[in-house]
Formats: C-alpha cells, sequence, structure tokens
C-alpha cells in the first residue's frame, strides 16, 4: 500500500487530506477569534440545552434500573451546572466588549466541553463493560447524540470540536464492539460511522468558514494596498488620515503628513525604461518603510508620489526631523540590474490645526509645499508659508 498515497496532502476520493485546514494568515486572526467567539454566544446556550435534556433522559431511561441514588445525585448536578452556565451565556453582553479577552473564553470553553464529555464517556464505557444495567445500550446512545450536537455548537472551534466527537464517540463504540452482543456489535459500527462523518463535517465547515475570511482579507487587502509597491495605496492612505483626524478630535493627539515625490523619476523611465523604474519605485517603497517608526504609515499615492502619516506631531519641527530622516534614506546609491541610481527626492509637510484642518487641507497644503520645494530648489523639505496657503 502507498502510505503516502493515503495519508498525503490528497485523498483520491475525499480530495485534500481532511485533518489540514488554510493556515490562517496573523493579520486575521483577530477576525477568526471574533467570528468563533460570536459563533459561540450564539450556540453554546443550544450546547448546555442538550445537556440539560440529555441529562433528564439518561435520569428517566435509567428510572427502573434500580440504579443508586449516587447517580441521580450527580446527574442533577451537572444539569444545574449547566442551566446556570446557559444563563450566564445567555446573558453576556455584547461580544465586542470580550474581544481582548476572547482567546480566554474559547479556550476555558473547549476545556469545558471535552472535560465534560470524557468524563461521561468514561462512565458510558464503565456502564457497558461491566453490564450496569440491562438496557444499557441507552447510556452510549445517549452520549453519542450529545457529542455530535456538542461538536456542531463548537464546529468554529475545530480542535475542540473533534476532539468532542473522538473522546465522546469512540471510546463507547469500542466498548460494545467488545464487550456486547451482535447489536452492540452492529451499533458500535454505526456509532464509528456516525462520528468520522461528524468530524469530516466539522472540519469541513471549518475549512468553508476560514476560506471565506481569508479570500475577504485577500480582496480588502487588494483594493487597499498598491500592487507594484505593497504599500497603503491613496484609498488606504485616506482612510488612515480619516481615522488621524477623529482621534485629533477626541484626544486632541496631532499629526502632519509628508508628500514626498522623487525627482527626475521620469528620466529613468525614459532612458532606461519603466522596468527599471518600477524597481526604483519598489526599492524607494523599501528605504521608506526602513525610515520609518512603528507608529507611522507609509503609502504610495500613484506614479512616483508617496505619503506618510507622522502621528502624535504638533509642532513644526518635530515634523521637519522625521522629513530629514526619511530623506536620509536616499543618501546610498541604488544597484538595480547593473544601473546604479542615486535616487532624491522633495518633501512637502503640513502639520495637523497649524497648516490645514481634515485630511483634504493638509494634503493640499502639503503638495503646495512640495510644489515651492521643487521650484525653489529640490532635494529639502519645506513647510507651506501663509502667502502660498492663501494662493493655494
Amino acid at each position: 500500500m502507498n502510505i503516502t498515497a493515503l495519508f498525503g496532502k490528497k485523498w483520491p476520493l475525499l480530495g485534500q487530506a481532511p485533518w489540514l485546514s488554510p493556515k490562517i494568515p496573523p493579520e486575521i486572526q483577530s477576525s477568526v477569534e471574533d467570528m468563533q467567539l460570536r459563533r459561540a454566544m450564539t450556540h453554546v446556550p443550544m450546547l448546555y440545552l442538550v445537556a440539560i435534556f440529555n441529562l433528564l433522559a439518561v435520569m428517566i431511561l435509567s428510572a427502573h434500573e434500580g440504579v443508586a441514588i449516587i447517580y441521580y445525585a450527580w446527574m442533577g448536578i451537572f444539569a444545574l451546572a449547566c442551566m446556570v452556565r446557559m444563563i450566564m451565556w445567555v446573558r453576556l453582553p455584547d461580544h465586542k466588549e470580550f474581544r481582548g479577552s476572547s482567546r480566554k473564553l474559547l479556550r476555558n470553553l473547549s476545556l469545558l466541553s471535552v472535560g465534560i464529555v470524557t468524563f461521561l464517556s468514561l462512565w458510558s464505557v464503565f456502564v457497558v463493560a461491566t453490564d450496569a444495567f440491562e438496557n444499557q445500550i441507552f447510556i452510549p446512545m445517549s452520549l453519542v447524540f450529545g457529542s455530535t450536537c456538542i461538536a456542531h455548537c463548537l464546529a468554529c472551534i475545530k480542535r475542540a470540536a473533534v476532539t468532542v466527537l473522538i473522546v465522546g464517540v469512540l471510546p463507547s463504540a469500542f466498548a460494545m464492539i467488545l464487550f456486547g452482543g451482535f447489536d452492540e456489535l452492529m451499533m458500535g459500527w454505526s456509532m464509528i460511522t456516525i462520528a468520522l462523518l461528524m468530524i469530516r463535517f466539522v472540519i469541513d465547515s471549518y475549512n468553508q468558514i476560514i476560506s471565506g475570511l481569508i479570500m475577504r482579507h485577500t480582496i480588502w487587502k487588494q483594493a487597499h494596498s498598491d500592487a507594484l509597491t505593497g504599500l497603503a495605496n491613496r484609498r488606504a492612505m485616506m482612510n488612515h488620515l480619516l481615522r488621524a483626524e477623529q482621534s485629533f478630535a477626541s484626544t486632541g493627539i496631532g499629526f502632519a503628513v509628508a508628500l514626498i515625490d522623487l525627482n527626475h523619476f521620469k528620466e529613468v523611465n525614459d532612458t532606461l525604461g519603466h522596468d527599471i523604474g518600477d524597481h526604483l519605485l519598489v526599492e524607494v517603497a523599501d528605504r521608506l518603510t526602513q525610515s520609518c517608526a512603528d507608529d507611522e504609515i507609509v503609502g504610495r499615492l500613484g506614479g512616483d508620489e508617496f505619503l506618510i502619516l507622522i502621528p502624535g506631531v504638533t509642532e513644526r519641527e518635530h515634523a521637519s526631523a522625521r522629513a530629514a530622516a526619511f530623506l536620509s534614506g536616499f543618501a546610498r546609491p541604488a544597484n538595480i540590474n547593473g544601473h546604479v541610481l542615486r535616487p532624491s527626492a522633495s518633501v512637502g509637510i503640513a502639520v495637523q490645526a497649524l497648516d490645514g484642518d481634515g485630511a483634504e487641507q493638509l494634503l493640499k497644503a502639503a503638495d503646495t509645499a512640495l510644489y515651492e520645494m521643487k521650484r525653489s530648489g529640490r532635494d529639502r523639505n519645506i513647510f507651506v508659508t501663509e502667502p502660498l496657503r492663501k494662493l493655494a
């Protein structure tokens, strides 16, 4: 038998190996956890309700078996605990308030679910192996029903759902096959079949959800990223500026913008070709990214024009120092496909409240300053002056 064909990345009959799931990019990890918490808050109350009815069913069906009172006691305590937990989940406020602790909530929910099912599974195996009840088959069957319902409710948490199915169904099924008669044998194999089908269903559902989130993120990224450099595009930068403007209105934290335009870029395209020009733009984007602080955002507006959002700036001197840091990245030459180029740039700077209010006014002020810089001499930065602002 070809082990690679059976356990490799492809199954001839099932397509992709069912235990494989799409790799979650770090950028959407929080979105995945938010989705899991949102779905959990929708399904978990149902999970506890199923557990309550399952426990009550077991208590009623075992009533004529002469079961010791201790069994009814712990099953009653179990049912009461499930009812309390169900009420707690129903009364939880909006899940957005729990984003910071969503991972902890999901982990606790997974551990609790697996722990309860493991305990009930061990008890079911004990009952089947010791032939404690006359009609003992209803206990593993109730456990199978409960495990499948729990796995459905936890389908967005793949590992927890699959573990519940494995722990909740397979031990009882094998116990019935080993210790039971023909009816138990057939029932045990049916339970194993149900568990395998449910595991496949859970993984497929999870994969579809994750694939949808990845596709949504990819589409969003394509819509907000520059295809050539990978930087934020004009739309994304305008969104960042709008958020910075809203933050300034609510907190008073200022910001500045630096509009950067490459000098003599057209000559590069005309003499060396657009391919070299594109490589130069990518090199400039990398240098600007390296020159930026962690909280600064750099984007490409189009052509050879870049924009940097500088948060926390309220004075022109601070903004000018940052602009000088950005220009320092152009000091060393760039070797592009055997051509040694010495890129240079002009910078126009505008500070919120000092040079304009709002994204549009700031960009207009920075553009006016950039024009004045190119007119008066390249390779330096400048602020828009009062007369120029009036002419803009």
